[in-house]
């Protein structure tokens, strides 16, 4: 449901008279136990101060799938924030101030949501936000606990689910129809208050979780306390996807009935622009063919230009394709593209050359197509769990027809082909690329470095310097002779003793 959708019911059923009579332990019906649980965080009418409200704290985020290894741990990012809520309005305004290391920490940000749209503005620079963020927003509006509660209690589709063991503690489960799946509270059967609300959904619009199928997140409420005027209310919100932690929030001050500046929610036209954009393109970045093209690196060895670049290496037997990243409508959009250029060529396997979230959205794509799969030994306990994972809110290729996969481990050295495209495969190692393989043509002197090398970030960044000398530790140790390089980012082609000689 779009999150002013959420707001609004969520207002609307503030005006809806509640019991708050206590329930007797016999009274377990689904509408009964929410009716207890809004009594214990101080009922309706306290809960109705929390229309329009201001909730300040500071959290700590991880950034899922992005990190040396799949499984994690992730990179963090610290920020505190203040956020002003006008539920009724269906509008929120969140604003970010980053905690950071850096000389010069970064900008805050503010994340507007109004009109059914979500707007960032750095400063004075607004851009239209991506549908990925949206329902990210959309998730935590849903699962608040005072939203939760008071939307549950007349949800169409409101069930029990029996009941879990949490902390040693009874909780009473009950749950409703949510997007296309379901949320799910979980009631302390002493306290009545809830101790963690999931939502269980898939999410199509975003590259790192699409291809995870069902996908649970969980928001574990601590720290309750009593306010004065009644209100019962946690202080610490912590996010988990699929069990990995997501964010951890620690609330300082939540004050009901603020009213909202008018100028709060206001954006620009352009930014309206470019939302519609981005949700008309359903969803903008998996479509094939959306950012122009990229040079061939040589004869046979094309790019295809898209939020990263995926190559396709025509050799004597078939193609070789570079990454399974996006999604698996973009891998077969790919492979009709190989088969324009080359026709009655097949595609003979898939390199992958990293496993973060963000380049596996093709890997059940190709696994269901009976592709055989190049990538490091080291990942392949991961891509398994990838395979594993269930689809039964909306089932892929691989769900439907369910196969084995075909990896194809590299572990040392591995030649792939024959002729001038033939292509030699090596493990990277090191600190950051310790999952990493690079490709080397031989017949061309030419290097593909993988995830490693970013032409557009300050050469002397310590991000920067460890993904370089990564790389530069491999080809030394291979003794590769290299005379250009390119990579899954999509920028051209460099030559190698520029690349040697940046500062690191």
């Amino acid at each position: 449901m779009p999150l002013a959708r959420t707001l609004a019911l969520f207002a609307a059923l503030f005006a809806v008279p509640f019991p708050v009579a206590a329930q007797s332990r016999a009274a377990r019906s689904p509408g009964a136990l929410l009716d207890a649980a809004i009594t214990a965080m101080g009922g309706a009418e306290v809960l109705g101060t929390l229309r329009t409200a201001r909730i300040e704290g500071t959290f700590h985020e991880y950034i899922l799938g992005n990190a040396e290894r799949n499984e994690g741990p992730f990179r963090t990012r610290y920020s505190r924030f203040s956020e002003l809520r006008d539920t009724e309005g269906g509008r929120v305004r969140r604003t970010e101030f980053p905690v950071s290391s850096l000389a010069t920490p970064p900008a805050p940000l503010a994340y507007i949501i109004a009109d059914s749209l979500l707007v960032i503005r750095v400063g004075p620079r607004e851009i239209g936000g991506q549908p990925i963020l949206f329902d990210d927003f959309a998730d935590q509006a849903a699962t608040a606990p005072e939203a939760a509660l008071v939307r549950g209690r007349n949800a169409s589709g409101l069930r029990s689910d029996g009941t879990v063991i949490r902390y040693g503690v009874t909780h009473d489960v009950v749950s409703w129809p949510y997007a296309d799946g379901r949320l799910r509270v979980e009631l302390d059967r002493d306290s009545h208050l809830p101790t963690r609300i999931s939502v269980i959904r898939t999410y199509p619009r975003d590259f790192r979780r699409a291809q995870l199928g069902d996908v649970t997140v969980s928001y574990e409420l601590a720290n309750w306390t009593q306010q004065e005027g009644g209100l019962a209310y946690p202080r610490q919100i912590i996010s988990r996807v699929n069990g990995e932690p997501q964010r951890d929030v620690t609330i300082s001050s939540i004050v009901g009935g603020v009213a909202a500046p008018a100028d709060s929610f206001q954006y620009g036209d352009s930014a309206r622009v470019q939302w519609a954009r981005s949700v008309t393109s359903s969803p903008p970045l998996f479509r094939f063919g959306s950012n122009g093209t990229l040079p061939d690196v040589v004869e046979g060895v094309a790019r295809l230009k898209d939020f990263w670049a995926t190559t396709l290496v025509r050799q004597d037997d078939g193609v070789l394709i570079f990454e399974a990243h996006l999604s698996g409508q973009y891998l077969r959009e790919v492979i009709d593209e190989a088969a324009r250029r080359w026709p009655g060529t097949k595609v003979k396997g898939l390199v992958m050359t990293s496993d973060p979230w963000a380049h596996l959205g093709g890997v059940r794509e190709a696994v269901a197509l009976g592709i055989p799969i190049y990538v490091s030994g080291r990942s392949i306990s991961a891509l398994t769990a990838l395979l594993k994972a269930p689809h039964t809110l909306a089932p892929d290729a691989l769900a439907r027809a369910p196969r084995a996969p075909r990896f194809v481990p590299v572990d040392a050295k591995l030649a792939v082909g024959t002729g001038a495209n033939r292509v030699e495969l090596y493990p990277v190692r090191g600190a950051y690329a310790e999952r990493m393989t690079m490709a080397y043509f031989p017949g061309h002197k030419v290097l593909y470095g993988a995830d490693l090398v970013f032409a557009s970030r300050p050469p002397g960044s310590g991000f920067f310097r460890t993904a370089a000398i990564d790389l530069l530790r491999a080809v030394t140790r291979e003794g590769l002779a290299v005379d250009s390089l390119f990579c899954v980012q999509p920028t051209p082609v460099i030559a190698w003793k520029d690349f040697v000689a940046a500062p690191k």
